[in-house]
């Protein structure tokens, strides 16, 4: 366990001397980051995720779309922070199939902890980076104080914490700053899925309760808006 730690830190040791001379983040002005969806993007205050902040994915089953969602906020993420650190505890990451959706290897940090308890600590060293723009992580239960820590890591580096969890989760409460919950709904043709997206809780209650309902085409990747629909509860 020791062991793996120390080569984790040498490694983000590595990334931040490869990099410091690629951006400076302390003084680098914190403007919104896209999710790539404007009809997401419409969602949250200003049109966009801040730097630091936790997103939350919540989903009922997985290949429903919350990772393809996800990975639209990549590329705008790593243009600010370069690379992309990937925290893999199941073991079910695939790295070639980075390089299909617009990211180099050579942004790459694949992870690979052997534990629980490994894999929320090097999150929290991933997020606490300078270098990393998108830490990314499944998991099924976490404590809060777990998230909390995160949160003040992500603060810290300035990148984005991107957290894959059961939609059951969304009885709990959460320290992330976002959480969209995805839904799977039938969708019109055999070339795509089509899924509700609601937004859950947004840092200042910004349209919580709104949704939009988006398209992904399985041949392609790509996305597409359906139609927002408005909360009905306000309503």
């Amino acid at each position: 366990m020791e062991a793996q730690r120390a080569e984790t830190l040498r490694a983000l040791r590595r990334i931040c001397q490869g990099t410091a001379r690629q951006f400076t983040p302390q003084l680098e002005e914190r403007s919104r980051l896209s999710t790539g969806l404007p009809g997401l993007d419409a969602l949250l205050p200003d049109r966009g995720m801040e730097p630091g902040w936790i997103i939350e994915w919540l989903a009922p089953v997985e290949g429903c779309g919350a990772c393809v969602l996800a990975l639209q906020g990549v590329r705008a993420a790593l243009q600010r922070q370069p690379v992309w650190a990937v925290v893999d505890e199941t073991g079910e990451f695939h790295p070639p199939a980075v390089q299909g959706w617009g990211v180099s290897l050579d942004a790459l940090l694949w992870l690979r902890p052997s534990s629980v308890a490994e894999a929320a600590w090097a999150v929290e060293q991933c997020l606490r980076c300078p270098a990393i723009g998108v830490t990314w992580f499944q998991a099924e239960r976490l404590p809060d104080r777990v998230i909390q820590r995160w949160k003040i890591a992500a603060e810290t580096g300035g990148g984005v914490g991107v957290l894959f969890r059961p939609a059951k989760a969304a009885r709990h409460t959460s320290w992330a700053d976002v959480r969209w919950l995805v839904q799977p709904k039938p969708a019109r043709t055999t070339a795509g899925r089509r899924m509700r997206v609601e937004l859950l809780s947004c840092r200042g209650g910004y349209r919580t309760g709104d949704s939009v309902e988006l398209e992904i085409c399985d041949a392609t990747g790509d996305v597409r808006l359906v139609s927002a629909v408005a909360n009905t509860a306000s309503a």
